[in-house]
């Protein structure tokens, strides 16, 4: 008879449940940080309670420009300065890009509010956006001066600066005058930049100062205006990769009835005029060569799928758009949109054949896929969404009044606010002394500090 084998020994429960449970999983930081990137800011900001790695991690420049690259590829904004009479004074309203691509005929968009934040009575524009940071100008009036000032703001983390880069001009501001924002690609440092552009003569000459919020570099003069000499008359500019862009005429104008009219109309009148916030230097660029008829409207300078893009009219028939695909270089320019204004049911277009101020259309977006672009103009309180490749059309309106023609592209980001109190905060102070010694009606502003808004 076969031999029974022995019973195998009790099996430990104890052990045989330490065996089982399974090793914890590790997972690399590199992988939490691309996983975090994709997320909107408002969740990103409330991982930094998870763990102190977690809050280091979110708070690295490189882990801030990953999102920041992801956002404005996957998350792509607008923001419209809405009319007072319609919302708090101090409002502006976003609008994801997405939402105007699902064809809807009509949308409510969402504010961000600071005016009882900052408690300002000031007038206050928008200057412009970059890196998810908004400029703000704000204006207070005596009886002899303008006086500007300006706030850095970042609406999705909730930052705010206090007034900054102070700006008095005398009593009338004649001609007109822009400031537009960018930043330094080189050395990270944002800067305003003021045109003033006024008609001495019949002619009209143009002074730009730009203003460092900051400035790395060395010496007092970062932190005041410096004065840039320029022979181009500035517009409205576009910021693009480090630099701020004009389209500009050329110096051969005359006003009549307060609009710009060459004297002898002919393409060579436009120029495109670029500064580069590194050198601080101006580049004159060429309008493509096809480009050979005066338009009937005024033409405009747009940043389009990250390149340089120029649209206008052709013979009233027609709205062009061009892209540079290349920077700086004219044989790059590629036309992206040639529509008939019938197609974007517009067969009256009301231009006056012998002026230049009156736009017909402005592009605000384009698709990455090259097929949808959206257009408004001055005088629609729709955004006009039309697909090239099925040549359809669509019109958007909103629940809110918005003026259209103020879109600014933004795009949410954990861009920290860059400067430190003591770089501006001595020369800010030599200026409110000084102002308060020769006007005692102007009004003093303080320090320069960020603070955290709930």
């Amino acid at each position: 008879m076969d031999e029974i084998p022995p019973s195998p020994p009790p099996i430990n429960n104890e052990l045989e449940s330490i065996s089982s449970t399974p090793s914890p999983v590790i997972i690399p930081t590199e992988l939490i940080a691309l996983i975090l990137s994709f997320l909107p800011v408002k969740i990103i900001s409330k991982f930094r309670c998870v763990s102190k790695s977690w809050k280091k991690l979110i708070s690295d420049p490189s882990f801030i420009q990953m999102h920041l690259q992801k956002s404005s590829s996957l998350n792509p904004n607008f923001i419209f300065k809405p009319f007072v009479y319609e919302y708090p004074f101090n409002t502006i309203v976003s609008l994801p890009i997405s939402r105007l691509l699902h064809n809807q005929p009509s949308i409510t968009l969402s504010g961000h509010t600071y005016r009882n934040l900052l408690k300002d009575d000031e007038n206050c524009f928008v200057v412009g956006s970059c890196n998810g940071l908004i400029c703000l100008r704000f204006e207070s009036h005596s009886t002899k001066h303008v006086n500007f000032s300006f706030r850095i703001w970042n609406p999705a983390t909730g930052t705010i600066s206090e007034k900054l880069g102070f700006l008095r001009e005398n009593k009338p501001i004649l001609g007109i005058f822009k400031f537009t924002f960018g930043c330094d690609v080189l050395t990270g440092t944002y800067k305003l930049v003021w045109l003033h552009s006024v008609q001495i003569r019949g002619i009209w000459k143009t002074n730009v100062r730009v203003y460092s919020l900051g400035g790395n570099g060395d010496g007092d003069d970062k932190c005041c205006w410096r004065n840039i000499s320029t022979r181009f008359i500035c517009g409205d500019g576009v910021h693009l990769n480090g630099t701020i862009t004009w389209l500009t005429l050329s110096e051969d104008l005359s006003v009549l009835g307060g609009s710009v009219k060459p004297l002898t109309p002919h393409v060579d009148f436009f120029r495109i005029a670029s500064l580069d916030l590194s050198t601080e230097t101006f580049t004159e660029l060429f309008h493509p060569e096809d480009f050979n008829e005066v338009p009937c409207a005024e033409s405009n300078l747009r940043v389009l799928l990250d390149c340089l893009c120029f649209s206008h009219d052709f013979r009233k028939t027609e709205f062009v758009i061009w892209q540079m695909k290349e920077f700086g270089v004219r044989e790059s320019w590629t036309q992206l949109f040639r529509i008939r204004y019938f197609d974007l049911q517009m067969p009256n277009v009301p231009i006056e054949v012998q002026y230049l101020d009156e736009s017909t259309l402005m592009p605000l977006y384009v698709s990455k896929n090259g097929d949808t672009v959206i257009l408004t103009n001055e005088e629609d309180d729709k955004a006009i969404i039309y697909n090239q490749r099925d040549n359809r059309v669509v019109r958007t309106t909103t629940s809110n009044n918005i003026q259209w023609f103020s879109a600014i592209d933004y795009t949410e980001s954990l861009v920290p606010t860059p400067w430190k109190p003591g770089d501006v905060e001595a020369k800010t102070k030599q200026d409110e002394d000084e102002s308060e010694s020769e006007d005692e009606e102007e009004e003093v502003y303080g320090g320069f500090f960020f603070t955290m808004i709930n």
